[in-house]
């Protein structure tokens, strides 16, 4: 997906069509709870997370760290049954609760770490995680970045 690339040249529009086209499932989900899972797809674009859960779990440092997502929305979104049976469907993959945990330890926790020191926090200024302006919508993704300094990870092949 094109959007995943740090340069990319779409709008934060057009980035979240791609990111809908590749990912029917997300895109019904979204339609279906509001503008909370909107928002929340709008971080996978705008920082070059796929919805794989190494995507999804990519995507935390920055949500936490590198916007102004408000507690309750953080523990609105958590508290979501949806969002509920993912984490117990990425914990699965993960091959049940105890590997899971330890993979989440050894494994994504480094990566995390990673991209809080070298990538949050040297952005500009934080993602306004809900109130994105119609301005930003129609602004080319590799804009966006410049101006926030948002620096994705690179697109592992």
């Amino acid at each position: 997906m094109k959007f995943l690339n740090q340069d990319c040249s779409l709008t934060l529009r057009e980035g979240l069509q791609e990111l809908y086209l590749n990912n029917p499932e997300v895109a019904a989900t979204s339609n279906r709870k509001g503008k909370t899972f909107h928002d929340h797809d709008l971080t996978h674009v705008i920082f070059g997370c796929d919805t794989s859960i190494n995507g999804e779990i990519a995507l935390k440092p920055w949500i936490l760290f590198g916007t102004t997502i408000s507690l309750s929305e953080l523990k609105a979104y958590g508290a979501d049954e949806d969002v509920q049976r993912l984490n117990k469907e990425g914990e699965a993959l993960l091959g049940g609760p105890l590997l899971a945990t330890l993979k989440i330890m050894f494994i994504f926790l480094p990566g995390f770490l990673a991209t809080w020191l070298f990538r949050v926090r040297r952005m500009h200024q934080k993602w306004p995680h809900s109130s994105i302006t119609p301005d930003m919508f129609d602004t080319k993704i590799a804009d966006l970045r410049r101006t926030y300094g948002i620096r994705v990870s690179p697109v592992k092949s």
